[in-house]
Order: structure tokens, then C-alpha cells, then sequence
């Protein structure tokens, strides 16, 4: 059964000059004295003495499952967006590789990363957040917690292992707050409560899919309306040189994945970190259309059906939460929400196009003529280089 669909937290929104509602980008900042009323308390959790057992607790209580998530920051890290990148691997997530064009975008892109973790914070319903080494990080990053947790209404936990920053220490002076001096105070305050997020037959936190991916790992073919036959799918093995795992039809997914969906699922939910491309792909998938222009459909309906086309089935149970992650960050994007499609810009088609690959996505390419084969790329619905690239290793190039 597909879970009930979520409201996504809307941002501040203004009016223009000819009175029509418009949505502000929402921004990682936050000032003191404007707390939303009814936020849980922020949680400070003493360990002085950076006793072993403070740190185990924190780290044992990371349960995405119950919705609560625990962050070990990486030593040193002072970027402003290296913290969200630590938030969205504790998630699951994983970002384009290192070194490459599309990597280093995401470092230097700190709004698109506090955009992605706070899309994904929503969608996938995270109520609580703990982060240890708390005493290192800067204090422009405890801004953009204290921002997330305005905006998502998120419990959020410090693990002190040290004396109190001076900028926290200021910031506390305005913010309603627990503290934790002893183990067992850390342990209630680590395990608070709270409602368990609803779950669906798809356990995405169940996915621990390797990254970067095997050589020789299990790949699929880009579904079409046809599902292929035995002899085009060892074809198409022979020619990857690795076994290709059947799916089903595009448009034709059930709502419950079998075995080969399962596996591709846990990987367009681990190894693509931009909530929109995961989502442009996951629509892709399952209904075999272009992904240039993203039609966004609720995660209770079904998209909206082609003209000549009989009508979509509502999306697998699958596709909710990276469809639900979609709209969110198109909201704190500042996008009005609209039943028109979202149209992706040569860089995000770019993105996605790499997302497929390291997903092990790859394009159909029927035994033909090269006359003909040049006619069938002409007519894809993804740029020619996921075409030319169907088998080798992708060029990282920068997301949108």
C-alpha cells in the first residue's frame, strides 16, 4: 500500500507588486530571538572529558528507521557546506565523486547543499538529529543547524567534547534548551522519543549500496514501453561485459519492486545526493519519458498520461520519497508550485545523465545499422553523451 501523501514545511513567501503570491528561496540563515514557537528544545549534551562511552551512545543511537540520525563531522572541515555533505552521507546520500567538475560544485555550492539536506530532512521524515564533535565546528555551521531546525521543526542534539564555542554559548542565551552533564542523561536525551516515521513497503534505509560502484557490478537497461527479450538482455550483457538484471515495462512498474527493482531503488537512493536528479531519473524509470522537462507527479496519483496514451498508474512505492524530496527542494528553491513540468537546464540533464551511470543505467542499443542507430539516438530522450557513454566510465561534469 502507497503511504498517505506528506505536506511539505512551505517557506516564507512575499507578494509582488501585482498582489500574487510568490515563494522567497528559503537561505541556511538564522537570527536570534525569531524561534518558531512550538520547536522541541535544543539538547546540549556535556561530555568534558571525551569519555568513550558519550561518543558509543550517540553513535548507537543513529536509527534512520525511527527517523533519527546521527552525524560524526569530518575533522577540520570548516566549508560552509562540508557539514551538510557529512549530513546527507549520515543519510545515505553520497555526492559525485571527488576531484571531479560536478564535486567540486557541490563543495563550493553551499545554499544547493543545505537545500538538498533539508529536501531530504522533509521527505524522508527525520525528526531527530545529533551531532557529536559538536565543539569543532564553526560557527557558521551551528547558523545553518539552527536554520535547519527552524525550517524542519527537527529535534536537534549537541555532543559537546569540550568547553562551549563563545558564538553557542551566545546563541543559548536566546534559544530555549536542555542540558546533559552525566551518561545517563545522555542516553535519554539520545533516545528521546518520537513519533516513528510512517513506512511503506519500501525500506530505503535499508539501502547500502556501494560507492563508487563495482566494476562488476549488476547493471540494467534504461526500461522502454517493451520489455526486452532474453536474447536482447545477454546481448546487451556481452556487450557491458556484466550480467544485466531485468525490470519491468516502462509504465507498467507494480507498486511493490520485485528483486532487480529493489537493488536499482537503493541505488537511486544512495548514490544521487540532488533530491531533483534522483527524482528525474526515478520518473524516467518508471515511465519510460524524457527527463528534460520533470513532471512531478503527488505521491498518491499518478503522473499526468501523454496525449495517445492510456492512463499512468500511480508511482512505486519506491519513487514516493524521492518525488516528495523533489518537490521540497523545488520549494526551498523558491519555485511557485505548478502542475507544469520542471524543465531541467543542460546541467542538470548532464547530472542526471551521470546518475544513471553510476546507478548502472544504461541506454537500450538495438543490434542495427549505424545509419540506424544514429536515427535511434536522434530520437532518445537523453542527451547524446549518455549514448555514447553507455558501458564506459562517465565524464563528471557540474550539476545544476
Amino acid at each position: 500500500m502507497t503511504p498517505p501523501p506528506r505536506t511539505a514545511a512551505v517557506p516564507e513567501t512575499t507578494t509582488d507588486s501585482s498582489d500574487n503570491t510568490t515563494t522567497s528561496p528559503w537561505k541556511p540563515t538564522w537570527s536570534p530571538g525569531h524561534t518558531r514557537p512550538g520547536l522541541p528544545p535544543l539538547t546540549v549534551v556535556h561530555d568534558p572529558h571525551d569519555d568513550h562511552a558519550f561518543m558509543a551512545a550517540a553513535l548507537a543511537a543513529h536509527t534512520p528507521q525511527a527517523g533519527r540520525i546521527t552525524v560524526h563531522p569530518t575533522p577540520v572541515a570548516s566549508a560552509p557546506a562540508s557539514l551538510a555533505h557529512d549530513l546527507l552521507r549520515s543519510m545515505g546520500k553520497h555526492l559525485p565523486l571527488a576531484g571531479s567538475e560536478d564535486g567540486t560544485y557541490w563543495t563550493g555550492n553551499t545554499e544547493t547543499a543545505w537545500r538538498a539536506l533539508a529536501a531530504w530532512t522533509l521527505a524522508l521524515r527525520t525528526g531527530h538529529l545529533i551531532v557529536t564533535r559538536a565543539h569543532r565546528i564553526s560557527s557558521r555551521h551551528f547558523e545553518y543547524l539552527f536554520a535547519l531546525r527552524e525550517l524542519t521543526r527537527i529535534r536537534l542534539t549537541l555532543l559537546f567534547h569540550g568547553p562551549l564555542p563563545p558564538a553557542l554559548a551566545t546563541a543559548l542565551a536566546t534559544l530555549r534548551h536542555e542540558e546533559a552533564h552525566t551518561l545517563a542523561a545522555a542516553h535519554r536525551a539520545f533516545t528521546t522519543p518520537a513519533p516513528p516515521p510512517p513506512t511503506g513497503p519500501f525500506a530505503w534505509w535499508e539501502a547500502g549500496e556501494q560507492f563508487p560502484p563495482r566494476e562488476d557490478e549488476p547493471c540494467f537497461l534504461l526500461p522502454t514501453r517493451r520489455m526486452p527479450g532474453r536474447g536482447v538482455i545477454e546481448a546487451a550483457a556481452r556487450h557491458l561485459g556484466r550480467a544485466v538484471l531485468p525490470l519491468p515495462a516502462a509504465g507498467s512498474f507494480p507498486p511493490e519492486p520485485d528483486e532487480p527493482t529493489a537493488l536499482l531503488a537503493h541505488r537511486l537512493h544512495t548514490r544521487i545526493a540532488h533530491p531533483v536528479h534522483a527524482a528525474a531519473l526515478a520518473v524516467r524509470v518508471f515511465t519510460g519519458r524524457p527527463a528534460t522537462q520533470l513532471q512531478l507527479p503527488a505521491a498518491h496519483t499518478a503522473p499526468p498520461a501523454p496525449p495517445n496514451r492510456g492512463p499512468e498508474h500511480p508511482a512505486p512505492t519506491w519513487a514516493v520519497d524521492l518525488i516528495e524530496a523533489a518537490r521540497c527542494f523545488g520549494q526551498l528553491e523558491g519555485r511557485q508550485p505548478s502542475a507544469r513540468p520542471l524543465r531541467l537546464s543542460p546541467w542538470d540533464q548532464t547530472a542526471v545523465t551521470e546518475a544513471a551511470h553510476a546507478c548502472g543505467l544504461h541506454e537500450h542499443q538495438a543490434p542495427a545499422t549505424k545509419r540506424h542507430s544514429a536515427s535511434t539516438a536522434s530520437r532518445s530522450g537523453w542527451p547524446a553523451a549518455a549514448l555514447r557513454g553507455a558501458g564506459s566510465t562517465p565524464t563528471p561534469s557540474r550539476a545544476a
